[in-house]
């Protein structure tokens, strides 16, 4: 049931390329409303210690979709209906994908106008960026997000993936790369734990919680 939820919650209608609507690539619906649950047992538990009262608690999982959907929610009915642009947020620019000449893409996350204005310096190396009016302010980049990325993606079509990752660094721009999920088989930082089952031990992802004492 989880894409019918999906798709009837309006997340499908925000989720993918601007050509057409698409899923979420993992049951994102079920997994909220599980997370929901276990929180809203908690906050039972808790007031049980305070009140000595239990309670019932009733969760839908289209109310969780609802509640995750909030800012967009508000985005429409405020005027401004969310559209759909691919893996870039539809407030922030520049925010996106770029592919440096080896074919490498790279993910960057400009945040604020003083990290704009640093990427136009160290990055592009055209100062005069940081102050033209068409970029000066992330309302600015947005109503020009296209001149904008195109700026960047010269950027990076003049660097192999080692040297523009070095270059958005000096920067101070957060950034990530594309991966597949063999990347994330592969990653660094993915922390595992076996897990014993029938067919045998598994390597899984280990629990985000880490607790220290």
């Amino acid at each position: 049931m989880d894409l019918l939820i999906q798709a009837d919650s309006g997340m499908c209608s925000i989720t993918g390329g601007p050509e057409s609507p698409a899923r979420v690539g993992i049951s994102m619906a079920n997994i909220a409303t599980g997370d929901t649950t276990y929180a809203a047992n908690l906050e039972a538990l808790i007031q049980r210690g305070k009140t000595g009262k239990g309670g019932v608690i009733t969760i839908s999982v289209f109310d969780v979709m609802a509640d995750w959907l909030t800012v967009p929610l508000l985005n429409h009915e405020g005027g401004k209906t969310p559209t759909r642009v691919g893996l870039a947020p539809p407030s922030i620019a520049p925010y996106g994908v770029f592919t440096c000449n080896d074919g490498k893409q790279v993910l960057i996350s400009v945040q604020s106008d003083r990290e704009s204005a640093k990427l136009a310096y160290t990055f592009l190396g055209k100062p005069e960026l940081a102050s033209d009016p068409r970029f000066a302010t992330n309302v600015a980049r947005v109503t020009n997000r296209a001149q904008m990325d195109a700026e960047v993606a010269a950027g990076f079509a003049r660097r192999a993936l080692a040297e523009a990752t070095d270059a958005i660094l000096e920067a101070a721009v957060a950034l990530a790369t594309v991966n597949d999920i063999e990347g994330l088989s592969n990653h660094p930082h993915l922390r595992r734990i076996t897990v014993d089952t029938p067919n045998g031990p598994v390597s899984s992802p280990a629990p985000a919680p880490i607790f220290i004492n």
